[in-house]
């Protein structure tokens, strides 16, 4: 497993990568600010529910955008990308990169959302199959729901996630992403006591951690 340091130089090394790609190094903090923020606050909610490991669950979903990046260039589903990367060196995190695009461990039929499997049937069917062989626990459950409740500026609600969504995507899956990941807030809000919007309330992410809000 990966340590916290380790995961972030990957996220070093990636950088480095990108940039002498020619991206422009003023532009990774929107990279930085999602998964920076989908860490942070998974690993809070894990260790108020009690989780046995609130760092590896951090680590994982750190990671779990790793190839997001790279998925145009190479024309493949961003999760498979992350899942050969890590699956040897953590597969937690590999299991993450996979599964984290699928509320409740959910794959709609090929057609439906091919696109993000780039017209590839057998990256589908390779999905299809590591589901049905691996049953999905509330670890992956809460690496979707906060993969959702942050975006390039950090922590935000599903609603305006959803916004989001069909500012760049239109009304394809958006429905059915949002109403799952409700599903699954609701479902960690009656396990931890409280609404997970009135903690998000209360902090912002500065240089890659969350602050109270003064």
């Amino acid at each position: 497993m990966l340590s916290i340091c380790e995961a972030q130089n990957i996220i070093t090394e990636l950088k480095k990568q990108e940039i002498a790609l020619g991206r422009n190094p003023e532009t990774w903090y929107t990279y930085e600010n999602h998964v920076y923020g989908v860490a942070n606050l998974a690993k809070f909610l894990a260790a108020e529910l009690a989780f046995a490991h609130p760092e590896r669950i951090y680590v994982a979903a750190l990671l779990h955008d790793i190839c997001r990046i790279e998925e145009e260039r190479k024309k493949k589903f961003h999760g498979i990308l992350g899942y050969e990367k890590l699956k040897n060196i953590d597969t937690h995190a590999a299991r993450a990169c996979l599964l984290h695009t699928f509320p409740w461990g959910k794959l709609m039929p090929f057609q439906q959302c091919k696109d993000t499997f780039f017209d590839n049937k057998q990256d589908y069917d390779f999905v299809v199959d590591y589901l049905s062989s691996h049953s999905t626990n509330d670890e992956d459950y809460l690496i979707q729901m906060c993969d959702n409740l942050a975006n390039k500026n950090g922590l935000v609600t599903l609603e305006e996630r959803a916004v989001e969504y069909r500012e760049r995507h239109g009304d394809v899956n958006v429905d059915a992403i949002v109403i799952d990941s409700l599903e699954i807030k609701k479902y960690f809000d009656k396990k931890i006591g409280y609404d997970i919007y009135d903690y998000m309330n209360k902090y912002v992410l500065v240089d890659k951690e969350l602050q109270l809000v003064v």
